[in-house]
């Protein structure tokens, strides 16, 4: 499933989920020999969506391979092609001819191939998970390298007329709201053509209008309307309305909730109330499926996201699943979305080649167009510790932070830094977060303490003294059943005693505007028997999940249960 919610209803859809044909190629000479015409005999079938390391014998396996389906229509039609995400780079190959390229791994990219001829036609696609100095993310980096195409593909049928895209913004003055909404209509008819455009709202008509193309046009209605009195979408509250634009001969639905979004007094505002937010870090990652994450998998681990009394999640690191999305929608928990600039090892040169930049700033307009009308996603995050005492640093983020303004308006544009006394991009941001680990990688726990106090007196002299300050990473490796009696190092006893007593810290500075937990569950981690990063990662997991992989909870996770219960949402 996609989404939680069906997206159309007129216009014929198909998910291309199911066996592959499936090829690795470590010796990159697929392209020379033409894979995308003729594939080769001694392939294997995978699933799609997948990763090919959770299959026998490509556990390691990380660079290029290629898959391919074949398809039937079965009269000429126009045919929309939907990668809902494929890992790295993909090229995509139909019937041998080169339709594009992508470069990404979390949000979806599309095709559009008009009057596809009747009968049976061979999609290929070909890929490559290999990191290096100038992907997103860089070689080294504190999580799994799985490839293969992650989430689903999607074939629909077109009609002549058909829309393109619904974007549906507005204003809130108290609960009454100001709707603007645009609906991009395209042709791909030989001759003109006119149609009734019609818009609902929860299956109630709300506008209608002629509309009138000519072969080949692309069209932007704009429609502004007033609507008073409207439910609004509040944290453990939520209210959505469903909006369908419809033609004679397709339509698009989407979701949305109402709600206004500010800073004030160190907290986050909803709809002018203050938000002090319980999280956890969630990477959409398990050992069964990698990032091929099930929808009933989602569920559950809203369940004990639920159970765990959090009100906000953080998507560590990368632009999550629409279907995991629309769960939070529906319950009403804020979320943070990221791109999937993890930091720690980034080299400061990387920061300034435009390569590396124009990616990220790709990446980020794929995920707010994805993402855009989630009522859930509160924060755009630019990038997660990067080495923010630069220059370089300072030029590429003023970049990434003034697209993101320029995309989008009515949310918080956030960062994560690891080096909370020495960033310099400080101002940039309406909300900062600080990831450090005390208690684990340095000091004790108590050195929270002094850290704040001085981070709050040189945001102050930097001018950023008013900005909500989040904990975005905390804590400490608990390994599941090892316990004893007393606290040590990798014990269930001493993760427990880092994360509780962090977050007693962080509740008595009026200053800290939430938490979000490192992390929800136990991830495979990327190590290496010949490398030398992450030596630390005891049965190659990151261990400091509170539950283990499998979603077994430990003390941690009771401990931080009551707590987060105690502590009220506007705290």
């Amino acid at each position: 499933m996609l989404r939680t919610f069906q997206e159309h209803h007129i216009r014929q859809t198909e998910l291309l989920d199911g066996p592959w044909d499936f090829a690795a190629d470590p010796g990159n000479v697929g392209m020379q020999e033409k894979w995308f015409e003729r594939f080769p005999h001694e392939n294997r079938s995978l699933y799609v969506p997948g990763c090919w390391n959770n299959e026998l014998n490509l556990f390691d396996y990380e660079g290029v391979a290629w898959y391919k389906k074949t398809i039937r229509t079965e009269k000429r039609q126009h045919v929309r092609l939907i990668f809902h995400a494929v890992l790295g780079h993909a090229d995509i190959y139909l019937n041998g001819k080169h339709l594009g390229y992508h470069y990404g791994g979390y949000t979806p990219f599309e095709f559009i191939v008009p009057s596809l001829p009747e009968g049976e036609h061979l999609l290929v696609v070909r890929t490559d998970s290999t990191l290096d100095r100038l992907t997103i993310p860089t070689e080294h980096v504190d999580w799994f390298h799985y490839g293969g195409i992650i989430r689903p593909v999607e074939l629909q049928v077109l009609p002549d007329i058909y829309i393109e895209r619904l974007k549906i913004d507005y204003e809130l003055d108290g609960s009454d709201a100001r709707l603007h909404v645009q609906v991009q209509v395209t042709s791909l008819a030989a001759a003109g053509s006119s149609e009734t455009l019609t818009l609902y709202a929860d299956n109630d008509v709300f506008h209608t209008e002629p509309i009138q193309l000519a072969a080949g046009q692309t069209l932007i209605c704009s429609i502004e309307q007033a609507w008073p009195s409207i439910r609004l979408w509040n944290p453990g509250k939520p209210e959505l309305y469903s909006i369908r634009a419809s033609t004679g001969q397709d339509d698009k639905i989407d979701r949305i909730g109402f709600r206004r979004i500010e800073t004030s007094g160190h907290r986050i505002l909803i709809n002018g109330n203050p938000l002090f937010l319980k999280g956890v870090n969630r990477h959409e990652e398990h050992p069964e499926w990698g990032f091929a994450f099930p929808p009933r998998l989602m569920q559950k681990d809203l369940d004990i996201a639920r159970e765990l009394g959090c009100n906000a999640i953080r998507g560590s690191h990368y632009p999550q699943s629409a279907y995991w999305l629309d769960l939070l929608d529906e319950h009403g928990i804020v979320f943070w979305s990221e791109i999937p600039m993890w930091g720690a090892f980034l080299p400061n040169e990387t920061a300034a080649e435009s390569l590396f930049q124009e990616r990220a700033l790709v990446m980020l307009e794929e995920m707010i167009t994805a993402q855009y009308h989630h009522p859930s996603v509160i924060f755009w995050s630019v990038h997660n510790e990067i080495d923010s005492r630069t220059q370089e640093a300072y030029t590429m983020t003023k970049r990434l932070v003034d697209l993101v303004r320029q995309l989008d308006t009515s949310r918080l544009v956030t960062y994560a830094t690891m080096h909370p006394l020495e960033d310099v991009l400080l101002p940039l941001f309406d909300v900062i977060g600080i990831n450090k680990y005390y208690g684990w990688y340095e000091g004790k726990v108590g050195g929270f303490e002094g850290m704040l106090r001085q981070f709050h007196e040189r945001a102050e002299a930097m001018g950023a003294g008013d900005t909500p300050v989040l904990m975005t990473e905390f804590g400490g490796a608990g390994i599941f059943g090892d316990v004893g009696w007393e606290p040590r190092l990798f014990s269930e006893n001493y993760q427990a005693h880092i994360v509780s007593e962090a977050l007693r810290l962080f509740k008595a500075d009026p200053k800290i505007g939430g938490t979000f937990i490192w992390q929800f569950a136990d991830t495979r981690g990327d190590l290496k028997s010949g490398g030398t990063y992450f030596r630390d990662r005891a049965r190659s997991f990151n261990n400091k999940g509170l539950v283990n992989e499998y979603r077994k909870p430990k003390q941690a996770f009771r401990e931080v249960r009551d707590i987060y219960r105690s502590w009220a949402d506007s705290h």
